[in-house]
């Protein structure tokens, strides 16, 4: 298994507090639902405070352990098989999940209740018939339904990109608004000629496998995935989040990394090892929803325009990245990377200069804490 990114483990966390919440929720609607004057009130054995107990554990291990590996599950299966297998993956994941949580929630119950009375097989042949019960039953397709949910909303926020279903929800492009933020444009070099090579089916797979791989890392950097224009892709930061730790230039130099790493990979799969250009720039823009029957965030500004036309001059010299020396002089110096001035230019349909460098990296990124 694959370690979990920080971006995952996030997710987890987020798991987790759900299902605790979950069963608070359950623990405490129970104890009204007996309290009720309809029912017939609870068993003599129960206990509020021992059922509130044992469901924060389940609620712990579910979350933990559960929430774990549907992430993973999430990153490796859905995100390169079919969704037919994937959801058959997410089922048996669940059973195996269901029936080791509710084992152990089953014995700390009969422990409360029968004491060290009963121990040895006889205590956990009686634990596993508590695991099938009627009860048990609606539990388990209660949290079936909760973990379809679980997959689901993972396939949504990667829909959208981390963090910005939550702005969705909040509304927080309903209007539009001026921010400040660093653009990242990522172009792979020898597109066509690739596509030539490969086949345009085998190169959308390309696509898809070397995007899968660069959003993997990207909430690592505090980045967030802007859109995808062919074989093109456009990272953004928040001016404050892209400057802290130098996010944003040690995006691209993890990318160049990782990419080298999985050369393997992509030599036996396709038969060669994308490599990518960048242009990096900062500005203003004004940021908002977009679209009726399909929304969007969007950005609108020269910055955009700026920053593509940065992208599109490694190719004359002849380097893999270049940044704009505004953005620069923010981002300050960092011992893992050299800048190298290369002049005042002026971009294609542009009557401005601009001065841009490009990088050396003298050492391998390191994840941002």
């Amino acid at each position: 298994m694959r370690m979990l990114t920080t971006n995952d483990m996030r997710a987890v966390a987020n798991i987790t507090l759900a299902y605790l919440l979950i069963n608070w929720f359950i623990t405490f609607y129970n104890e009204a639902i007996w309290g009720a004057s309809f029912s017939l009130g609870p068993i003599p054995e129960n206990n509020v405070w021992v059922n509130l107990g044992v469901n924060t554990l389940t609620g712990l291990m579910a979350g933990v352990f559960g929430g774990s590996l549907f992430v993973w599950l999430h990153r490796t299966v859905f995100r390169r098989n079919s969704f037919q297998l994937a959801m058959t993956y997410t089922v048996l994941t669940y059973i195996i999940i269901f029936l080791f949580v509710s084992l152990i929630t089953s014995s700390f119950f009969l422990y409360f209740e029968t004491g060290p009375a009963i121990s040895g097989p006889a205590f956990l042949s009686l634990a596993v018939v508590r695991v099938f019960t009627p009860l048990s039953l609606v539990y388990f397709l209660l949290w079936l339904v909760i973990s379809f949910f679980t997959m689901f909303m993972l396939q949504i926020n990667d829909k959208f990109g981390p963090g910005v279903l939550w702005k969705f929800l909040m509304g927080q492009y309903h209007q539009p608004r001026q921010e400040e933020r660093i653009f990242l444009f990522l172009d792979m070099k020898s597109s066509t000629a690739i596509a030539e090579k490969i086949g345009n089916e085998q190169y959308f797979r390309l696509l898809h496998d070397v995007f899968s791989d660069m959003a993997e890392s990207i909430a690592d950097y505090r980045g967030e995935i802007y859109q995808y224009v062919g074989d093109e892709v456009v990272i953004s930061w928040p001016l404050k989040q892209g400057l802290m730790n130098h996010n944003c230039l040690r995006y691209f130099a993890h990318i160049r990394e990782k990419l080298a790493s999985l050369a393997p990979y992509y030599e036996v799969k396709y038969g060669i090892v994308p490599t990518f250009k960048g242009g990096l720039h900062h500005g203003s823009v004004t940021a908002g929803e977009l679209g009726s029957i399909k929304r969007d965030i969007v950005y609108s500004g020269d910055v955009l325009n700026t920053t593509a036309r940065i992208q599109e001059l490694c190719n004359q010299f002849g380097v893999d990245f270049l940044v704009s020396v505004p953005t620069l002089s923010l981002l300050g110096a960092h011992p893992s990377f050299e800048p190298k001035f290369l002049g005042n230019l002026t971009l294609r349909g542009r009557e401005e200069t601009i001065d841009v460098s490009t990088v050396t990296w003298h050492t391998a990124p390191v994840l941002a804490s």
